[in-house]
């Protein structure tokens, strides 16, 4: 028979039909959180959990198919270990003026470690998902603007100062970000619809040795999201901006010395 050794760190080992991991139900433990997990409400009170994630990250709490301010009465989120640490409360957070506004209800903390005191046993299955998160500012600087646009785990912040490409990219990196590479269409969408497309964004879409790359994540367009503006790319240069110019948008190939706006992401 396997022995089980049960250290501070109580290990996850249940999965949910979404993919996320699910603590088992027990009264309190100690987890470090990478992939978002999801926690059933003890049916005790006074149950403690603790949560920690990387040092550059901070934790977001949310209700899976439930009210977050409603369910408070059973909880009390600390931001911090410390049962001194504040009292995180759904109406206390601030959403940002460019974050999307039909995100679930959440609550952040401001560090990497929480920890989640249960006053008394809730009367239907109360499930709380945590998940890793990418601190989102107002604002990194002058003329500057950030909100969580596609989820409620990454950032995005506009720059409208307008620099070369690899100034630009120093800048995000320099804020804790990277320079835009796109994925899907439905994020470049929210994009525009959060700051239009009056301005030419520089991306991390590079061209190099005779493939385009997106650099911040060194992934190739090939069989990939794609979104050439019409007769783009033309040679006009080696790195690329969402196009400003025609009322279709896309992608438009540019010198890397041209100065244009910018759009930094973080991910968790």
């Amino acid at each position: 028979m396997l022995k089980i050794f049960v250290f501070c760190l109580v290990v996850l080992t249940y999965f949910s039909s979404n993919g996320n991991v699910v603590a088992p139900r027990t009264c309190g433990g100690r987890v470090f959180v990478d992939k978002p997990i999801v926690i059933d409400a003890p049916i005790h009170d006074d149950c403690i959990w603790e949560f920690q994630t990387k040092d550059d990250r901070i934790l977001l709490f949310t209700l899976v198919d439930g009210n977050l301010k409603e369910a408070q009465e059973f909880f009390k989120i600390h931001d911090g270990l410390d049962s001194e640490s504040p009292i995180l409360l759904v109406e206390n957070q601030k959403i940002l003026e460019r974050s999307r506004k039909d995100l679930p209800v959440s609550v952040y903390t401001t560090q990497s470690t929480a920890s989640v005191r249960f006053t008394k046993a809730p009367t239907s299955n109360l499930k709380l998902k945590i998940e890793k998160a990418v601190n989102c500012p107002a604002n990194v600087g002058a003329q500057t603007e950030c909100g969580r646009l596609v989820d409620s785990s990454s950032c995005y912040c506009a720059d409208y100062n307008k620099r070369s490409q690899a100034d630009q990219t120093a800048v995000c990196n320099n804020n804790g970000y990277y320079l835009l590479a796109l994925e899907s269409r439905t994020e470049e969408d929210l994009i525009a619809a959060a700051w239009s497309t009056g301005f030419q964004f520089w991306t991390s879409l590079s061209y190099s040795n005779g493939y385009w790359i997106w650099e911040s994540t060194n992934v190739p367009i090939n069989g990939g999201y794609f979104n050439w503006a019409i007769g783009q790319p033309d040679g006009s240069g080696n790195c690329v901006h969402l196009n400003a110019i025609t009322s279709k948008g896309g992608w438009n190939d540019d010198s890397c010395a041209t100065p244009h706006e910018a759009v930094c992401e973080g991910q968790p």
